[in-house]
């Protein structure tokens, strides 16, 4: 059999092909990313004069963003009683967050993520699904919690009538939202029975029985459910100052933090609707669309060349995630040559 060697390693050219596929792939993937940035974006970010040190900055809180996200969703899978390492939330997380740009909405690398995770722990499959969903549940609630007060904190007499709309419907869903959190986890006997009759249906009904049960876990793990919800908010509010550094560092004149706390979450919100690969363009049509709506905007402030910038902080923090992947496909390799080696 062919053989090739990988990092002093021997192994077959099938499983030498198939890493370079995993490497490529990933790496076009990502290429792909920032082809589909308008060339016009760059040339004016390129002249436009800059912060670097506040645009550093607003990559770190980007990224600390993310990695609290990511260990957010493994504290859900440990409340499910499924053993999670904080390497296997990382790794799956970055490659989830890096497949988001390619389906349609901010969410849909949850779906790969899922896969992924059911297919290592497949006896558990009905749970780990659960915890994806439930962790995007509470991503989302932690977006509209933030918006809700943001608005209503720096809310006044010359709040602009379309964030005014925002401000309500995001009280109204996030009220809603919790009250339904709360009946799924701390109802009583009387929800445990809708379980199993809804168990009975065809195809689906055990499966979502199962992750129903798995949700009812969280009745005897307060703090877990508390510490999730707050987690969501602390991301949300880091990707939002994120964007405020962003606008320092580009522009000398910028709307406030306060300014930037009105329109961001909402603007991340556009990115979550499943209309175009990542968000793309939703997002920053709405970031932009809402940064207009503020009164007293400074002048020759650009929130379209904001809401690029902050994509192409988003695209380089997706591209962090590629060393996790390659690392699990080394593994990999590893593993099944010590096991042909025992065979």
């Amino acid at each position: 059999m062919l053989r090739a060697t990988y990092f002093g390693k021997r192994i077959s050219l099938k499983n030498a092909l198939l890493l370079i596929l995993k490497v490529a792939i990933p790496l076009a993937l990502f290429g792909y990313l920032l082809w589909r940035v308008d060339p016009e974006h760059y040339r004016v970010f390129w002249n436009q004069p800059k912060r670097w040190d506040l645009l550093a900055f607003a990559v770190a809180s980007a990224f600390l963003a993310i990695i609290v996200s990511m260990l957010r969703w493994r504290r859900l899978v440990l409340a499910f009683q499924i053993p999670f390492t904080a390497s296997e939330a990382l790794r799956l997380g970055f490659l989830g967050y890096l497949l988001n740009f390619v389906s349609f909405g901010s969410v849909g690398g949850d779906l790969f993520k899922a896969i992924l995770v059911a297919k290592d722990k497949p006896q558990r499959r009905p749970e780990v699904i659960a915890s994806v969903l439930l962790d995007r549940a509470i991503g989302l609630l932690g977006l509209i919690l933030l918006a809700s007060l943001s608005l209503i904190a720096f809310s006044g007499s010359d709040l602009p009538a379309p964030l005014v709309v925002i401000r309500n419907w995001s009280t109204g869903i996030a009220v809603a939202s919790i009250v339904a959190l709360l009946t799924a986890i701390y109802a009583g006997a009387w929800f445990d029975r809708l379980i199993d009759w809804g168990s009975a249906f065809p195809v689906v009904g055990k499966t979502l029985a199962r992750m129903a049960r798995a949700l009812r876990l969280l009745r005897d793990q307060h703090w877990t459910l508390v510490s999730v919800i707050v987690a969501s908010m602390v991301v949300q509010a880091l990707l939002a100052f994120s964007v405020y550094l962003i606008s320092c560092g580009a522009y000398t004149n910028h709307p406030s933090l306060a300014d930037h706390l009105k329109v961001v979450p909402p603007a991340l919100a556009a990115g979550a609707l499943p209309l175009a690969p990542g968000g793309l363009g939703y997002q920053e049509a709405a970031l932009a669309k809402l940064f207009e709506t503020l009164p007293d905007m400074p002048v020759g402030f650009s929130g379209m060349l904001v809401a690029t910038i902050y994509r192409l902080v988003t695209i380089v923090i997706a591209g962090f995630g590629l060393p996790f992947y390659w690392a699990k496909q080394y593994q990999a390799i590893d593993q099944a040559q010590q096991a042909n080696v025992h065979a």
